[in-house]
């Protein structure tokens, strides 16, 4: 015979609400986030990590980086340095999140900070052209006395 569970309510800010992976994600960018902070390397530049992303399966696990500078050849030599702390970085996730196994971390850059950063370039390469001034013929005056008359009648129609 199988015994029957109580019940039990879920409080409303419980996990349910919100998914392993998205608690996983916010956990592990605190943890890359604080290990790069440490990192004593004094050929990486101020780097800010934009995002994580976890698989599913939990096997691997995409770091998201951007930095001041928009150098390509300075991007493969800070990847090339943080794939050098990779397993440093695994190891303080796996130490940190207790977690079963331990995703491989891949770090990049952010796509999305990149295009931003294109698109305001484009932008501030745009001429200023001031906005026209309406003229008098464009702009059109309401007389509030005769507003409220067509409302009042358009009140009165609906009603009869």
């Amino acid at each position: 015979m199988s015994r029957k569970q109580p019940n039990r309510k879920k409080r409303p800010g419980s996990a349910k609400h919100y998914p392993r992976t998205a608690r996983l994600n916010t956990l592990l960018h605190q943890i890359v986030a604080e290990h790069l902070e440490r990192l004593d390397d004094d050929r990486l530049p101020f780097i800010t990590v934009t995002g994580t992303e976890i698989d599913s399966d939990l096997n691997r696990c995409d770091v998201f980086i951007s930095t001041f500078e928009n150098d390509p050849d300075a991007d493969e030599e800070i990847l090339e340095i943080l794939g050098e702390q990779r397993i440093r970085l695994q190891t303080a996730i796996a130490r940190q999140a207790k977690l079963r196994k331990t995703p491989e971390v891949v770090v990049q850059f952010d796509p999305s900070v990149r295009a931003g950063a294109k698109i305001d370039a484009i932008l501030a390469g745009l001429p200023q052209t001031a906005a026209p001034e309406p003229s008098d013929d464009q702009v059109e005056v309401i007389d509030d006395d005769r507003a409220e008359d067509n409302f009042v009648d358009d009140v009165t129609d609906e009603e009869e």
